[in-house]
């Protein structure tokens, strides 16, 4: 939930600052490859921030945070090393993932507490309202921000220069106005995963073979899906059908890793078992 909390979090911040990637508008930065989209944050610095640390603090294994702080330098170093992101927004990345990740964490578990103590539709309506409105943020930038910003030729020259020395297929593309609902709909799965947890709907798999097994389960149906939602997509593409069912799609893929890749564990496990 932390991780995808800071996806609207990263790109968001990206589409107001609108600062370049370095190689946009500097022949000193020279990448190994080409990315598009703004550059600040630097959102792997910042993702992959939030994410390790969180899985440190409640791991409690000493070993892991300084696993951790390996991690995480050697992702931000990564991108700088590639030429995608300059110094400064690997640092912004990095000091904003691990505050996002120390906020979080202090608040979890009074949030926790509290949401245990309503009813079910509540949590749905909260979860509902909480993704409507990450949703509805992203689109009112993309219409008051995004949709005025003049994008600099240069900017687009360079990328292409790249982007042929580099043989990158990918079009010149600072932002995707559909990313407000791809966030919209990792939040209400999410959200629903969660509530499903809390419930103890969820069966907590617990000897190793179950976890390796759940692991490679969520792996293949992972790919499976979204080989199918893809498909699915293109007869609603160009349509007024197209935003909702991103959302929907989308809110797919946290009830799949969490709800039912662990129902199809378990079953297997029971199977094997007798």
């Amino acid at each position: 939930m932390f991780a995808a909390i800071t996806g609207p979090i990263t790109i968001y911040s990206k589409w107001l600052i609108a600062e370049p990637r370095p190689f946009y508008v500097s022949n000193a930065f020279t990448p190994l490859k080409v990315s598009t989209g703004f550059g600040m944050p630097s959102g792997n610095a910042l993702g992959i921030a939030t994410l390790i640390v969180t899985i440190a603090y409640y791991a409690r294994r000493k070993w892991l945070w300084a696993a951790a702080i390996i991690v995480i330098l050697l992702f931000g170093l990564a991108r700088v090393y590639y030429g995608v992101h300059s110094p400064s927004q690997v640092l912004w990345g990095w000091l904003a993932g691990m505050t996002i990740a120390l906020v979080l964490i202090k608040i979890a578990e009074q949030f926790i507490r509290w949401f245990r103590t309503h009813s079910i539709v509540f949590r749905l309506a909260f979860v509902l309202i909480l993704a409507s409105l990450v949703t509805i943020l992203g689109v009112a930038i993309d219409h008051m921000v995004l949709q005025n910003f003049v994008v600099p030729t240069a900017w687009v020259d360079r990328y292409n220069e790249i982007a042929i020395a580099t043989d990158e297929e990918d079009p010149f593309s600072l932002f995707d106005a559909y990313d407000a609902y791809v966030f919209g709909g990792y939040l209400f799965g999410f959200g629903v995963a969660g509530i499903m947890l809390l419930r103890d709907v969820v069966p907590e798999i617990v000897n190793r073979f179950g976890k390796l097994l759940n692991v490679g389960l969520g792996i293949g149906l992972h790919f499976a899906y979204s080989a199918v939602y893809r498909v699915a997509a293109k007869p609603v593409h160009e349509t007024v059908f197209f935003e909702p069912y991103i959302m929907l799609a989308f809110a797919v893929f946290p009830l799949l890793y969490f709800v039912l890749t662990p129902l199809l564990t378990s079953r297997i496990l029971t199977a094997i078992k007798h």
